[in-house]
């Protein structure tokens, strides 16, 4: 039976990073989306003048009360940053991350002959409260599993011989990785296209019905509406950026598959520890760009 390893077996320091994370990120993606639909609205209620009986315009009532939401949008956006709890709250959970496999597996700087388990778990949390005590009390709020920074899960997988730990690595952690990164560099490729193609559409759009308003066949300010929608899918997306991501997702991806080649070639402790940390540099580093990217 293969040795595997749960989203509970890793330490709460993790969880609590990764849970706070995806909230920020949820948070982000809702209020972005809100603002931008916000701005539409007003400019399609801004293009038109529905009266009712006294006269007011019930079109630039919408408008304003449109504006008026984004407004507010803004501020909370400003206030709570939720980019910002999304962007290190993964930061410090990939870094919680790598520590924890490093552990398991015996990689450097937790190597099984350099260290006695002992040592191995006194230095691995010295590690985590280093980088705990870098960030905000709000980014690791706790989850409700184990409260164990060292669990019984990661102690097991220590124990097992070179032969099963590399076998558990190569599956759960390069190959699991490798999917993860081809999969989102697919989906952010076909995002890109589609985005492509959608923004371009609207230009068109635009372009049509700026020359049709200039020669008077209609009068409708359709050309303020398609810049509003072009510009609103500009903003979303930068906040995405598909192509960035598909391309960097992709040489991750590639990255891994000569990596995860290299697994079962290394038949010592010692050169085992240096390739886990080699190969958790590498995971490593693809997460710093993508920090860099968003901040």
């Amino acid at each position: 039976m293969a040795v595997t390893v749960a989203y509970e077996d890793f330490p709460a320091l993790y969880r609590a990073a990764d849970a706070n994370s995806l909230r920020g990120q949820r948070r982000h993606l809702l209020m972005t989306r809100f603002q931008l639909g916000a701005l539409v609205i007003a400019a399609a209620f801004g293009v038109v003048v529905l009266r009712v009986r006294g006269g007011t315009d019930v079109a630039a009532v919408v408008a304003s009360t449109a504006f008026g939401a984004a407004l507010v949008g803004d501020v909370y956006t400003l206030k709570e940053r939720p980019d910002r709890q999304w962007y290190a709250g993964r930061a410090l959970a990939e870094s919680m991350k790598t520590l924890a496999w490093r552990y398991m597996v015996g990689g450097h700087p937790l190597a099984i002959t350099a260290l006695t388990d002992e040592q191995a778990e006194d230095l691995l949390l010295v590690r985590f409260a280093e980088i705990e005590a870098d960030v905000e009390p709000v980014l690791l709020i706790p989850d409700r599993g184990s409260p164990e920074q060292v669990t019984e899960g990661m102690r097991r997988v220590r124990a097992l011989p070179l032969e099963q730990r590399r076998e558990l690595y190569l599956r759960a952690r390069i190959r699991d990785q490798q999917d993860w990164y081809g999969t989102k560099a697919r989906w952010n490729e076909r995002r890109a296209t589609q985005w492509s193609v959608a923004l371009a559409t609207l230009e068109l759009l635009g372009l049509t019905a700026g020359v049709l308003k200039s020669d008077g066949m209609i009068s409708l300010d359709l050309l303020g509406l398609a810049a509003a929608l072009a510009a609103a899918g500009a903003a979303w997306v930068q906040t995405k950026q598909h192509q960035n991501l598909a391309t960097a997702y992709a040489m991750a991806h590639h990255e891994l598959a000569t990596i995860g080649a290299r697994v079962r070639h290394l038949g010592t402790e010692e050169a085992w520890a240096d390739f886990v940390a080699g190969s958790e540099d590498a995971v490593s580093r693809e997460h710093t760009l993508w920090r860099a990217s968003h901040s």
